[in-house]
């Protein structure tokens, strides 16, 4: 593979977990993309060869993480790695391994745009085909109406399916993903992390919205946005909690317990609406405390209640 961008290339770390016939889709898709990845770090929370074959098989290194580190650990090992032997002018991807890009065109516009901003703006720390902006007083991100999504679209954070893209000289100053969190808001922290060290966070408008087009939520409104009622219940706890640790790190005075009980109240009263275990909708307040104590890490196994 080759490196366009005055000689800068692009590591690419794609985590993964229990699925290798996604992941095998995922690298496929990759592959197809007019601007390929220089170098592609497979990731791999479950320990299987299945896996590692599918990661050879298309060209990939692979590591086996030993346990299952959750996206946030997973994505902390694998940036670990590509620190220790890239250069600083080089970028760092972060693939979902079951978002493919809709559009093969996608990474090289996203490349062209981080090589041209970059260029003008010393500290430009990463790039995505989306994102969306934080309100700190109440501890919650706000999703940006299309009619935003102009020019240069300035973000708080960068979605983890939008083909992110970190600068390594950011990386190297900021740290990796913060491996703690396990599940759920990691790019949200990273994303803010990245503006409180003073780094620009940056979409194109034009591919942003197409994204959007492209994925169907184009004309969405944001209050039209809602959580599915049958989402897995440990999912709901890593969310409550990891929002509400969000809230203490970046948001106003109030702003975690406004995100705690709200995320609290709104999970139980979904849970027990849906008439799912006692043992399921205990996890909604522990993840709101949990938030507030600071219990972080794999508190909860993904898995365990009724909801996958």
């Amino acid at each position: 593979m080759t490196s366009d961008g005055a000689g800068a290339k692009l590591w690419g770390v794609v985590v993964t977990y229990a699925r290798p016939d996604t992941l095998n889709s995922m690298l496929a898709a990759l592959s197809r993309q007019t601007r390929p990845v220089d170098y592609l770090l497979v990731v791999d929370n479950g320990s299987d060869a299945e896996v590692a074959r599918i990661a050879y098989s298309h060209g990939a290194d692979y590591l086996d993480s030993g346990d299952n580190l959750g996206p946030a650990g997973g994505i902390a090992l694998g940036m670990a790695q590509v620190l220790a032997r890239a250069d600083p002018n080089d970028w760092i991807l972060l693939v979902d391994d079951d978002n493919e890009p809709a559009d093969n065109d996608l990474l090289r516009q996203l490349w062209v745009f981080a090589q041209d901003l970059s260029s003008r703006e010393e500290r430009l720390g990463g790039v995505a085909a989306g994102g969306s902006v934080y309100r700190r007083q109440f501890g919650i991100f706000r999703r940006l109406a299309d009619e935003e999504l102009t020019g240069t679209v300035d973000l708080d954070v960068l979605f983890g399916g939008s083909l992110p893209m970190y600068s390594v000289s950011a990386v190297s100053e900021v740290g990796p993903f913060d491996a703690d969190l396990f599940w759920g808001f990691e790019e949200g922290e990273y994303g803010l992390r990245m503006r409180r060290h003073g780094f620009r966070l940056c979409a194109p408008g034009a591919v942003f919205l197409r994204s959007r087009e492209l994925a169907g939520t184009a004309g969405v409104e944001s209050h039209r946005v809602h959580t599915p009622q049958d989402k897995a219940a440990w999912r709901r706890y890593y969310s409550i909690r990891n929002s509400t640790v969000l809230a203490r790190r970046y948001g106003g005075r109030v702003a975690p317990f406004i995100t705690a009980a709200g995320g609290a109240a709104k999970s139980t009263a979904a849970m027990l609406r849906a008439g799912r275990p006692r043992s399921d909708v205990a996890l909604a307040p522990l993840g709101a405390l949990h938030g507030l104590t600071g219990h972080l890490g794999r508190r909860v196994d993904p898995g365990r209640n009724s909801k996958e």
